[in-house]
């Protein structure tokens, strides 16, 4: 049996706001929904990525609430960060 291979990945961490229900994340330059969930009781949401989304600023990542009551809060030119492939992804 052979060791796994410890490679660069991408992750994304989000601390949700308390009043955001659901975070979605989407490639600016192809529009497609990379991610979606909703907040966990912890409030962090961690996302792995494929590696070219920590060298290049294309992720919107947006928040919202279920009620409509607060405004969706979306942010536009996001880059993930480098981890290696053993980096813990817990909640």
């Amino acid at each position: 049996m052979t060791a796994p291979i410890n490679r660069p990945i991408s992750v994304l961490q989000v601390d949700m706001d308390v009043n955001a229900e659901r975070l979605f994340v989407i490639d600016r330059i192809t529009f497609e929904v990379l991610f979606v969930t909703v907040r966990p009781q912890s409030n962090v949401v961690k996302v792995q990525l494929p590696s070219w989304y920590a060298v290049e600023n294309r992720l919107l990542v947006g928040i919202l609430d279920d009620n409509s009551i607060y405004n969706t809060n979306v942010t536009d030119g996001v880059t993930c960060e480098f981890v290696q492939s053993d980096f813990d992804m817990g909640q």
